[in-house]
């Protein structure tokens, strides 16, 4: 155990609720005996979806034989299940696909944890979990480790189907944010990683397919670029052998793969929880980020005293009755926009897959999130490499941002159904290829779109059909400019698509972020109400004043705490002291 610097040998006081219940609706069931269970889950009032990650080493130490309730009792998921439905909860089952933070050997049994993961510095990768205990995380490339699990989903899955359980069943990514992204705690430099490496070259070697095209393109070294094409298929491919175990082992309840950011689990965080130095400020900010990027956070790692004040009212109001059920039950509430406040979306941004070289030219360095996360806090989607497909009954009316040197003949053939069915799209050409330079020429002379050509520190085709506008620009005459001018043109550019939208240029250290439901019978005057959560983590006092737009109408203030409020007609001006936060509601229309 570590606590005060360097060491301590005291083991922290840890209340039973907080293992049990880490946050965010999560359940524990191997924190508690199994007689306890019902009086626990009915203890939680006002939560419906519970999150039931389930624990692999619990169930078997070996990794060859497993308990489901023949020996520990707590290993009953049935039973589990059976409770749950009783106190009004839908449980969702979340099987790890990678190491999972808050677990010994990042939930590997002992038995099969053998090498130790290693980061791209050589470092051992350990993470500190909520009580102080250092959990060392073990590679998920050894194959003994990915065989072992083919074989407990397997197990697992005859469990769920011999006993009729039909509970929704989710693969968990586990990971963290940084600048490059959600990154998965897969990711491994150990031994086992470079062993499995070699083996994956040898075979491309061999193979008589590849043979020709290895010499070509290899030969005897490997550039930069193509060993790390080579790293991205081989990770992918251990990735895609434990998403298959997960879906051929659970067919019956399988609902797909779910990422899952743990906050105080990033590498520059490590230091700083072995001193008990956590920052709310990071976190709050993490938080955020791990939304935008449609993962789920989870704050399982962080200590319960840090999360009694402004962090825990974020996770609460933005994860807990926002996010969880927008996720989990988005279905629920589709005859009932009113029902509950979801995340607010204007832009869903597609950036590069990770095979693309690490220089290649990508949305952060065209200044774009640096302007989104200014003028539009957090009301973006980050969609990373994600593939998109259009489709007309879920069309989210989103403004679509697209790389060119990205583009291949199904994004193609989407980001023009989208144009074409009224959405909103820009497209970076750089990179473009000829081929589909030659597509777009052609689609517009077949359409007989009338172009507008704009000079805006670089060359803009602008071209409208019916409700949809798509705006094509060469984003590398971007690189170059100052930041100041970037912004301009972001500014400039974004603006022509009049979105209703109250900007909030907060000072730093403060975050803005938004929530949106339909109008009720009583809010008939309104298209929607926006719900504007303004909350201050840092160790300061700040202050700032921002203006109301015509088309807004405050209509409920609430969350009141450590702050000073004022509003006219036109102006709000807040005071937030250090852990201070503000709801706004605002009533919406054209």
């Amino acid at each position: 155990m570590l606590g005060e610097a360097p060491l301590s040998l005291t083991t922290p006081v840890i209340r039973d609720e907080d293992a049990v219940f880490p946050g965010e609706n999560w359940f524990f069931y191997w924190k508690t005996s199994a007689s306890l269970w019902q009086a626990k889950l009915e203890s939680l009032s006002g939560i419906n979806t519970l999150l039931v990650p389930i624990n692999w080493a619990f169930h078997s130490e070996t990794g060859d034989k497993y308990d489901f309730a023949e020996d520990k009792p707590e290993t009953d998921l049935l039973k589990l299940a059976k409770v749950a439905q009783g106190c009004g909860k839908d449980i969702k089952f979340l099987v790890p696909m990678s190491p999972c933070p808050f677990l010994p050997n990042g939930g590997i049994p002992s038995l099969l944890a053998r090498t130790p993961m290693i980061d791209s510095t050589g470092r051992v990768q350990t993470v500190v979990d909520s009580t102080g205990t250092l959990n060392k995380l073990f590679s998920f490339f050894d194959p003994r480790v990915y065989k072992a699990y083919g074989k407990f989903t397997r197990e697992l899955g005859h469990y769920f189907s011999r006993n009729g359980m039909s509970q929704d069943v989710f693969g968990m990514d586990c990971g963290r944010v940084s600048i490059e992204g959600f990154r998965s705690y897969v990711e491994d430099c150990s031994i086992a990683y470079e062993q499995g490496f070699s083996r994956f070259l040898k075979t491309k070697q061999d193979d008589s397919v590849e043979k020709t095209k290895w010499q070509d393109e290899v030969g005897q070294i490997m550039t930069p670029d193509q060993e790390h094409s080579y790293n991205i298929e081989f990770s992918s491919m251990i990735r895609e052998i434990y998403a298959h175990s997960c879906e051929e082992g659970l067919s019956g309840n399988w609902e797909g793969t779910l990422q899952v950011g743990f906050l105080g689990g990033a590498e520059e965080d490590f230091f700083h929880r072995i001193h008990q130095k956590d920052s709310v400020s990071k976190y709050a900010q993490d938080l955020l980020e791990t939304l935008s990027l449609e993962a789920l956070p989870c704050s399982a790692l962080v200590p319960t005293r840090v999360k009694r004040g402004v962090l825990g009212k974020m996770l609460n109001q933005l994860v807990t009755t926002s996010f969880i059920e927008s996720k989990f039950n988005a279905h629920s509430f589709q005859a009932d926009t009113s029902a509950i406040f979801m995340p607010k979306r204007f832009f869903e941004v597609f950036d590069l897959a990770p095979e693309f070289p690490p220089d290649t030219i990508g949305w952060a360095d065209l200044g774009l999130w640096d302007y989104l996360q200014k003028y539009y806090s957090w009301c973006y989607s980050d969609q990373g490499s994600h593939t998109y497909s259009f489709d007309e009954e879920t069309n989210s009316g989103n403004l679509h941002f697209f790389h060119g040197v990205a583009m291949n003949k199904g994004l193609f053939h989407n980001m023009l159904k989208n144009f074409m069915s009224g959405g909103n799209v820009i497209l970076n050409r750089s990179g473009l290829e000829r081929e589909f330079q030659q597509k777009l020429e052609a689609f517009f002379l077949e359409n007989n779109l009338e172009l507008e050509k704009v000079k805006l520190h670089t060359s803009i085709v602008n071209t409208t059909l019916g409700d949809g506008r798509l705006v094509v620009f060469d984003g590398d005459d971007l690189i170059d400019l100052e930041e100041k001018k970037v912004l301009d043109f972001w500014h400039r550019l974004i603006s022509t698509f009049h979105i209703n939208h109250l900007m909030v240029v907060a000072p730093e250290g403060v975050q803005v972020a938004w929530k949106v439901r339909g109008s009720n019978t009583q809010e008939l005057g309104y298209e929607e109400v926006r719900r504007m959560s303004i909350y201050n983590p840092s160790s300061y006092k700040k202050k700032f004043k921002f203006r109301i737009p015509s088309t807004f109408r405050l209509v409920k203030v609430l969350d009141e705490d450590k702050v000073k409020f004022d509003h006219g007609q036109k102006d709000i001006e807040v005071e937030l002291m250090p852990d201070g936060s503000l709801s706004l509601d605002f009533g919406v229309f054209s």
